[in-house]
């Protein structure tokens, strides 16, 4: 249930992304003002939520955790938007998902010794997907590639995201309500967006934002197909044992080929849109690390 959940989970997150790109290129250039929206969007829904869902407020600690969870979700988002800003999508978010399930793995071995009962196809898998994700957002090798100036901001939401997941997984096992965790983080990234206006120069960005009526459909469509997704991710790590939560992670692979496939058709329609390069040297590399995703895939199913 958790695998099916993870995979409808990324179709979704795919098709956000596109919207991500096509925004913060164009009409919404200010990741502060994206991410301040983003946040707000959750925070109406949530609020939503405790009206129509009825939550009863757990212990102390637990809304606490919550409320991190959220505040380091909301910045995750914001190096994610400045990462995409900085560079082509197909790129940025999958080399954020290949740095991500390694910190996943890291911090749930160091701190979770129940998730070390990875069996052997786990661990093909994990790895084959892990490669698959880094591989397919390669254009081609050079020292550009590896410096840290250019990868600092995917090197945070990579690391921050990771840290989400894990605080998740922590938060469901102290509080077994599925609906209270995702009330207490979209709450938490919903306080930590209403921070930006706090800071007069955020504030000003924030402001002078001038969004016309299609391009708010065109966001709110984004943030809704955004929130179904996010809350089938959260789902499948409700239900993941502790030691697939990593795994999780490694089927983000699977959304860069869902990505993949939506870029190549805009591409060939309007590549304006999302002004992306789709080259032969670029696409050998992706058709490899299709496949390397598609073996974890065949690995994590046996």
């Amino acid at each position: 249930m958790w695998l099916a959940a993870s995979l409808i989970a990324y179709f979704f997150l795919a098709i956000v992304s596109l919207f991500d790109r096509y925004l913060l290129v164009g009409p919404m250039p200010s990741p502060k003002a994206y991410t301040f929206n983003v946040g707000i969007f959750g925070l109406v829904f949530c609020l939503i939520l405790f009206f129509f869902a009825g939550i009863d407020f757990p212990s102390v600690n637990i809304i606490m955790l919550g409320l991190l969870i959220g505040v380091i979700r909301i910045i995750a988002i914001l190096f994610l938007t400045i990462s995409i800003t900085k560079s082509e999508v197909s790129r940025v978010v999958p080399a954020i998902g290949a740095l991500q399930p390694i910190f996943s793995f890291l911090l749930f071995f160091l701190f979770l010794p129940q998730s070390r009962a990875f069996s052997v196809f786990q661990a093909i898998a994990f790895i084959l997907l892990v490669f698959g994700s880094a591989l397919i957002s390669v254009k081609k090798f050079n020292k550009e590639f590896f410096n840290f100036r250019t990868l600092k901001y995917p090197i945070a939401a990579s690391f921050l995201y990771s840290l989400t997941f894990f605080l998740t997984k922590y938060l469901f096992i102290k509080e077994n309500d599925f609906l209270i965790g995702i009330f207490l983080i979209l709450f938490g990234s919903g306080l930590a967006s209403l921070a930006f206006i706090v800071f007069p120069n955020s504030r000003e960005i924030i402001l002078k934002q001038k969004i016309s009526g299609k391009i708010s459909g065109l966001f709110l469509l984004g943030q809704a197909i955004g929130g179904i997704a996010i809350i089938l991710q959260n789902y499948a790590v409700f239900l993941a044992g502790v030691e697939q939560v990593p795994l999780i992670n490694a089927l983000e692979g699977t959304r860069y080929v869902f990505l993949l496939f939506f870029v190549f058709l805009l591409a060939g329609w309007k590549p304006q849109i999302l002004k992306e390069e789709v080259t032969k040297e670029a696409f050998l590399p992706k058709v490899i690390a299709v496949l390397l995703i598609a073996g974890g895939m065949f690995f994590l199913i046996l």
